[in-house]
C-alpha cells in the first residue's frame, strides 16, 4: 500500500520536473496533494493534514498566485482569465489558514467544531479549484 501511494505521488512530480510550466502537470500535482489532505481528514491524521495542506498551499500559491506566470501557461485565447487564478489562490490561502488555525486550536473550540470548520474550509478550497478550472479549460 505504501509503495503504491509513493508511486502515485511521484508521477505528478515527474511530470512537473519535465515541464515545469506545463499547466496540466501542475494541476495534476495540486490534485494529488489535495487528495492527500482529504485522506488525512478521512483517517483523522491531524499531522498528515497539516503537512499536506502546507505543501498544497505552497504549490498552489506558486502556480496560481502570480498572474504573469500563470498567464504564460494559458493559450492566447485564455490569457485574460489569469486573474481568476490569482483570486483562487487567495481563496485557497485564506481557507488553508482556517484549517491550520483549527489544527492549532487558536480559538479554543471543541474538537467537533474545529473539524467541521476545517472540513468546510477544505470544501471551499475544492470549490476554488473547480472554479478556476472551469474558467480556463476549453469546454464548459
Amino acid at each position: 500500500m505504501f509503495k503504491k501511494r509513493v508511486l502515485i505521488s511521484l508521477v505528478p512530480l515527474l511530470f512537473t520536473s519535465l515541464a515545469a510550466y506545463d499547466l496540466k502537470s501542475n494541476m495534476l500535482l495540486l490534485n494529488e496533494e489535495l487528495r492527500e489532505v482529504q485522506r488525512g481528514f478521512i483517517s483523522s491524521d491531524q499531522s498528515g493534514v497539516e503537512k499536506s495542506i502546507k505543501r498544497f498551499a505552497q504549490h498552489s500559491q506558486e502556480l496560481l498566485g502570480n498572474k504573469e506566470k500563470f498567464s504564460e501557461m494559458l493559450p492566447a485565447s485564455k490569457k485574460h482569465k489569469a486573474s481568476e487564478a490569482v483570486m483562487s489562490a487567495q481563496i485557497i490561502s485564506h481557507n488553508v489558514q482556517i484549517i491550520l488555525d483549527a489544527i492549532e486550536n487558536k480559538r479554543n473550540q471543541s474538537g467537533i467544531v474545529r473539524r467541521e470548520e476545517a472540513q468546510r474550509a477544505y470544501t471551499y478550497i475544492e470549490h476554488a479549484c473547480f472554479r478556476c478550472h472551469n474558467l480556463v479549460r476549453d469546454e464548459y
